[in-house]
């Protein structure tokens, strides 16, 4: 019981701690605190760190030893995979990323073990200081039989064929989870992001993740959220197509009716205050606006983040956002880009795995957690 409650400790502080933080966290005696540190320490689960600070004598400070204990990240995109080695205070200790033209399915699958091993091979690890790792895929994920829904040109595989494929490149068990929660899932990390919002990932996909009061809401089959699918005429054809053919960001100068420049080149002509291309991007994101407008009013959103490459963009792109949101009944919402970029989806996924590292070690450290303890969810 008490070793878990230092373990909790540390996970609460985020951070190398002193002694003397670790007893007042735990409500523990010092001498008790110092003896479960020296046998932690002795088992190679924790080190040392230098004292911060030069007044008096500052005390070492102790953490989670990242070459013992490592989680991975990865963001299986359908043109970009992206893994990440991270330590249990979520560090990145190393990072592969490639751009791709596989099919989701086998191939991607060994492409992604590979990935794993050269990060492990540049840290020296060994495969079983892995503890835990989470993969971010595209489609419906059914959070009970691990089914993914994926579109036919994106390829074929499933939560059990992910999970047990790449589990058998570490020490642990795999996760796999949709890339647009993910997304929203690091979104919650941000400081002024509010507990409820509608996260949308937005590249040549597009994909949401819906938070209510602090937790992603994935509905009755995992779908909820999946904006790619809705049908709508497509204002360059006219045809009826799906969302996601309609707006992914390459398309929003078609759309807007500059097809001679793009998206990059439209949103900066808008910043540089060329109305003609501000009045473009408005029209170019209005399909997305009218589809996204609707959940807002009706779940009564009123912060809305972006997330993507296109987060790259600046105060036009949320200007146009924002206005034609208001235009089709949504008013007063917040948009906000992603600081993480198109590492949103990477962030949510080492974010998941980081957790599942510390459920793993607090269950490995073989007591009960304080009854009493708030954990982040």
């Amino acid at each position: 019981m008490n070793t878990r409650h230092v373990l909790w400790a540390l996970r609460h502080v985020g951070r190398p701690a002193r002694i003397v933080e670790l007893t007042e966290l735990t409500s523990l005696t010092r001498p008790t605190v110092a003896q479960i540190i020296a046998a932690l320490e002795g088992r190679g689960w924790l080190q040392r760190y230098e004292p911060i600070g030069a007044a008096g004598r500052p005390a070492v400070r102790y953490g989670i030893a990242p070459s013992t204990f490592a989680v991975f990240g990865a963001d299986a995109g359908g043109h970009r995979a992206v893994v990440e080695i991270a330590s249990l205070d979520g560090e990145t200790q190393a990072r592969r990323e490639r751009w791709h033209e596989q099919p989701l399915g086998e191939r991607m699958l060994d492409l992604l073990g590979t990935m794993v091993h050269e990060c492990l091979d540049e840290l020296g690890l060994p495969p079983t200081a892995v503890v835990t790792g989470t993969v971010a895929s595209p489609g419906i994920v059914e959070p009970r039989s691990g089914q993914i829904t994926l579109r036919s040109s994106l390829g074929r595989w499933n939560g059990a064929q992910v999970a047990t494929a790449l589990s058998g490149h570490i020490g642990g068990a795999v996760a796999v989870d949709n890339d647009a929660n993910l997304a929203a899932r690091a979104m919650c990390t941000v400081d002024d992001v509010p507990q409820t919002f509608l996260g949308l990932q937005w590249g040549q996909r597009i994909g949401a993740g819906i938070v209510l009061n602090g937790q992603v809401y994935r509905g009755r089959t995992g779908a909820a959220g999946e904006l790619g699918s809705l049908l709508l005429p497509d204002p360059v054809t006219g045809e009826i197509r799906q969302l996601e053919e309609v707006v992914p960001a390459s398309r929003l100068p078609l759309l807007g009716g500059a097809p001679d420049v793009s998206t990059e080149e439209l949103i900066a002509r808008a910043e540089a205050g060329d109305d003609r291309s501000a009045e473009a991007l408005r029209r170019g994101v209005d399909p997305l606006a009218a589809a996204i407008a609707p959940i807002c009013v009706g779940l009564d959103l009123h912060t809305v983040t972006i997330s993507g490459a296109i987060a790259r963009s600046g105060p036009a792109l949320i200007a146009a956002f924002v206005e034609r949101l208001a235009a089709h009944g949504a008013v007063d919402v917040d948009c906000r880009l992603s600081p993480f970029l198109e590492d949103t989806v990477l962030r949510g996924a080492v974010g998941d795995a980081v957790d599942a590292g510390w459920e793993w070690l607090l269950e490995e450290s073989g007591s009960q957690e304080p009854a009493s303890a708030n954990q982040p969810s």
